[in-house]
């Protein structure tokens, strides 16, 4: 069946409305093959059938905002040119009510040949825009794009950032109820892409949002839900953290790799300094003993998360973690943003482990990654010492100490990992989420997603010298 759009959109019929999509590609060896289908008008098959999408079902309503997640190759494009109307489905269909506005491919729906300004015009066209509509919004698009001259010159003359400014411009233009978004943005300088998604985040108020990236924080950030998608198939939709989790199990599970744990930048003297840390808060006494104080609950570890939220190969397993007090490394139940603490995991080699590496991410509730770091970041292994091999049967003990950052109010988790190998390419022995679970209670935190200790805030106000006459 076909994809078709309504332009009239109704409040009680969501915007997009996908059931039991499928696409199946005609694969043929050669193109006396493609001859012999035609000739024979489908009494004979002489093709392969590739189904890069099927069975996929999901409905995404007004103000929403989905992201679509997976590997290379598990049809993630092909299922927004499907629901773009640029291919046709084999099985199932499409229900589109709105405008929509798509950025998928780079260029796409841009004649190279054309200028700029034409392909605004040619651009906003297709997207449903009048000449007289183009004409009266080309300054505000010309504007958000900031291409300078490059407009009068061919497309075929510009960089990929470049016909990605142009076509994020025109689509930021066109009053869309839904916007499709394919990691386009990820050719983007960094100060346009904070400008798109600046325009993303007013758009998902009323409209409706389609994401495709590989960007975890993109997607916890901008969407509401995800869907995960594997060889065509659809393996699981629900909340952009569950999501996540699970693709990386999948990653985990096809190739024993995992994207390498965020680390921090070494110290400028290249010296690791044991005594007081100077990175204190000049106002913590007084936030501290006030309602604003970032008072900070762990929930301890246990060993019922260890088959709930845990995977890997079985070479090594976490027996225990807790933070600890950084003096006097007592176990703490609570504690506070910007605090010095230790992490300490412990773990029991099953086998022989040659290149061990234990690491940490702290994650908020969303699955956003807010701070993370691994062994091979310590001052020995960065100056070539690599820690000794582990024999099966041994205990190995880790301790991360760090200040903590402060926090906003919610929920957040430690997610605890045992590997070997080096930052590029290492097996999981135990990948655990959730290990442990810290709430912040209260903040003084004005804005962003974590606090730094102030040295100093000052206000000074000159008087004026001629009301002072």
């Amino acid at each position: 069946m076909s994809s078709r759009a309504n332009p009239m959109k109704s409040s009680s019929v969501p915007p997009i409305s996908v059931n039991n999509l499928g696409k199946c590609f005609q694969i043929y060896d050669n193109p006396k093959a493609r001859l012999k289908q035609a000739i024979w008008r489908g009494r004979r098959q002489y093709y392969k059938e590739f189904w890069a999408l099927q069975d996929v079902n999901f409905e995404l309503s007004k103000g929403e905002s989905l992201g679509v997640i997976g590997r290379n190759g598990s049809g993630k494009s092909t299922l927004l040119q499907l629901i773009c109307g640029t291919l046709t489905p084999t099985t199932g269909d499409v229900d589109t009510h709105g405008r929509i506005a798509a950025l998928l491919e780079l260029g796409s729906g841009f004649n190279p040949e054309f200028t700029g300004i034409e392909n605004v015009f040619l651009n906003a066209s297709m997207l449903g825009l009048s000449k007289e509509e183009t004409s009266s919004r080309l300054d505000d698009i010309l504007a958000f794009a900031d291409i300078g001259d490059f407009v009068d010159q061919p497309v075929k003359a510009y960089s990929s950032g470049m016909a990605v400014r142009l076509a994020f411009a025109v689509i930021a233009h066109v009053n869309a109820d839904i916007l499709i978004v394919d990691e386009a943005l990820s050719v983007g300088d960094v100060f346009f892409n904070q400008k798109c998604m600046r325009f993303i985040n007013r758009f998902r108020e009323n409209g409706s949002l389609l994401f495709v990236s590989h960007d975890a924080s993109a997607v916890t950030s901008l969407c509401d839900r995800a869907l995960l998608l594997d060889r065509g198939q659809q393996i699981s939709l629900g909340t952009p953290k569950e999501i996540l989790d699970e693709y990386t199990r999948q990653l985990y599970a096809s190739s024993q790799t995992l994207a390498t744990i965020d680390t921090k930048q070494a110290e400028a003297d290249g010296q690791e300094s044991y005594g007081e840390s100077t990175w204190i808060d000049y106002r913590s006494t007084l936030i501290n003993s006030s309602k604003q104080a970032n008072l900070l609950k762990i929930t301890q570890f246990s060993d019922d998360l260890l088959s709930r939220e845990s995977f890997g190969n079985g070479k090594a397993s976490i027996i225990d973690a807790k933070l600890m007090e950084a003096h006097s490394k007592q176990p703490l139940l609570c504690a506070r943003g910007g605090e010095r603490v230790i992490l300490q995991i412990e773990a029991k080699a099953a086998q022989a482990i040659e290149k061990p590496i234990v690491g940490f991410i702290l994650k908020n509730a969303k699955g956003m990654t807010m701070l993370g770091d691994n062994t091979l970041n310590s001052q020995k292994s960065l100056l070539g010492d690599m820690p000794p091999a582990i024999d099966a049967g041994d205990l190995y003990h880790t301790e991360f100490e760090f200040t903590l950052p402060m926090l906003q109010k919610g929920h957040y988790s430690l997610t605890l990992s045992l590997a070997e190998g080096n930052q590029e390419e290492h097996d999981q022995l135990q990948w655990m989420n959730d290990a442990l679970i810290l709430e912040s209670i209260n903040s003084s935190i004005a804005a962003g997603l974590a606090g730094v200790p102030m040295h100093r805030i000052d206000l000074r106000i000159e008087k004026n010298s001629d009301q002072q006459a």
